[in-house]
């Protein structure tokens, strides 16, 4: 009877070690789709058969966990560099529609104008209507500057927005990694909880460059740019969006990414949204309207085309004959900060067509001579800013917008192919293969059913034995 009765446990430790591991792959199915899941595979390990001690052998199940911290920081990683390019791409769209060189753009459309203008006038200097026409010219010059200047103002200040959001979902990440550590060190782990971790993970590396390490008792460390902690333990450190008000020197600060100590932090953020913001808002941006320690170039076109229009007027006269009377500027702006003078730009306050002077005074002297230079001063083959045109450098500041979004284009398709790559890779080592599953759960069923069948022998066994004493 002691023998069938070991040979009864025997076959019921089986029975029970075979049901948790079709649990385990009935889990695994249940989860082929949930994010940052891994699968977990039941391990069979026999017993030992030790007959001197009464041990009769069986089996156990132990479930092994098939994550794999190397595949998932290489998704983390590419994940990040996606995100920088994707948020790239976002970003500099409206930047491009603002910076059009097509003839029916506001900058070009009204430089081409202005020059006609000049040109026209120059054929009869003293004729008030192609005088009136060029002081309508430079209204619409100015007033095309000042909407280019608003436009990427809002830009920036929408980009500034974007970067606040992006920091506070970086936070809410960071809370969602501290809870889940509060729940490891409070004795609680399992599959579904390491999934939403992972989860979050690729969420947070989406935003910014992080490390993860491990922590004490199974929690996790994650570090931004692997030098600022965002979790340890239980503890968040957040960040929040500063500004470097110490060295904005031509219009708004630069801003920053400052950690809960007070220290700017910028410099570690290195690919992520998180990087694709700042680079636009604190480089790409002021190149173009100013900020920080740059003057914009828009702005750079506004003060050149406004004081070689000047400089040439007030160098003539508004009569033809002397006694000469000099000219007045054309134009107006406020350069204190460098960076308002596109914002600024307008035809001089009480401007009349009188005060146009046509007269170059020489020698030689020549009656429509200053506003022949006018006319010209787009074609001038010395050029005006850098050896280029007005228009021509309007042109190279849309240039360096469309350089900048098809570099992002291009870098992420590539980005995209080698995430797909790496998150291949995670698939193979840890993803749920239903073929797999389904193949392991038949041949669970059957060892399940030959256990059952083991104990029903015993059974029947028993009751044979038991019918026989009686």
């Amino acid at each position: 009877m002691g023998s069938l009765f070991s040979a009864l446990n025997t076959a019921a430790d089986a029975l029970s070690a075979f049901q948790q591991a079709i649990d385990v792959t009935q889990n695994n199915v249940a989860n082929a789709n949930s994010p940052g899941y891994a699968k977990q595979v039941p391990l069979m390990e026999a017993v030992d058969i030790q007959s001197a001690n009464g041990v009769v052998g069986g089996v156990t199940e132990q479930t092994q966990d098939t994550r794999n911290a190397f595949a998932d920081a290489a998704v983390q990683q590419q994940q990040s560099l996606l995100g920088e390019f994707q948020q790239l791409q976002t970003s500099l769209a409206p930047l491009q529609g603002i910076l059009d060189v097509s003839s029916n753009s506001a900058i070009p459309s009204a430089l081409t104008q202005l020059f006609q203008s000049f040109s026209q006038w120059s054929t009869q200097p003293s004729n008030a209507t192609y005088q009136n026409a060029v002081i309508s010219a430079a209204q619409n010059t100015a007033a095309a500057f000042q909407t280019v200047a608003s436009q990427l103002n809002s830009a920036s200040a929408s980009t500034t927005k974007d970067l606040q959001s992006t920091v506070a979902q970086i936070n809410q990440d960071a809370a969602q990694i501290q809870s889940y550590n509060a729940s490891v060190a409070a004795g609680e782990s399992n599959p579904g909880l390491s999934a939403q971790l992972e989860s979050t993970l690729e969420n947070l590396s989406n935003l910014a460059d992080i490390q993860t390490l491990p922590g004490v008792g199974g929690t996790v460390t994650v570090l931004l740019g692997g030098q600022t902690p965002l979790v340890i333990g239980t503890q968040v450190d957040a960040l929040q969006v500063g500004s470097d008000v110490a060295n904005a020197v031509n219009g708004p600060p630069n801003a920053t990414i400052v950690d809960s100590n007070g220290n700017d932090v910028t410099a570690q953020v290195t690919s992520g949204q998180l990087a694709g913001l700042l680079s636009v808002r604190n480089s790409l941006i002021p190149s173009l309207i100013g900020g920080g320690q740059q003057t914009g170039g828009l702005n750079t076109l506004a003060k050149s085309l406004a004081d070689a229009v000047n400089n040439l007027l007030e160098q003539g006269s508004t009569t033809a004959v002397p006694p000469f009377q000099s000219g007045t500027a054309l134009f107006s702006y406020n350069s204190a900060p460098p960076s308002g003078i596109a914002a600024s730009l307008q035809v001089t306050t009480g401007f009349q067509p009188s005060q146009l002077a046509a007269t170059d005074p020489g020698p030689p002297e020549v009656s429509n001579g200053i506003a022949l230079k006018l006319a010209g001063l787009d074609t001038d083959p010395a050029g005006q800013i850098n050896g280029l045109s007005f228009s021509q450098y309007f042109g190279s500041l849309a240039a360096s917008v469309g350089n900048a979004v098809n570099s992002a284009n291009t870098s992420a398709a590539s980005q995209a192919q080698t995430l797909a790559q790496a998150k291949n890779l995670q698939q193979q080592l840890s993803g749920v293969s239903l073929d797999e599953e389904a193949v392991r759960l038949v041949q669970l069923q059957s060892s399940y059913q030959a256990a059952s069948k083991v104990v029903t022998v015993v059974d029947q066994m028993t009751q044979a034995l038991m019918n026989m004493i009686q």
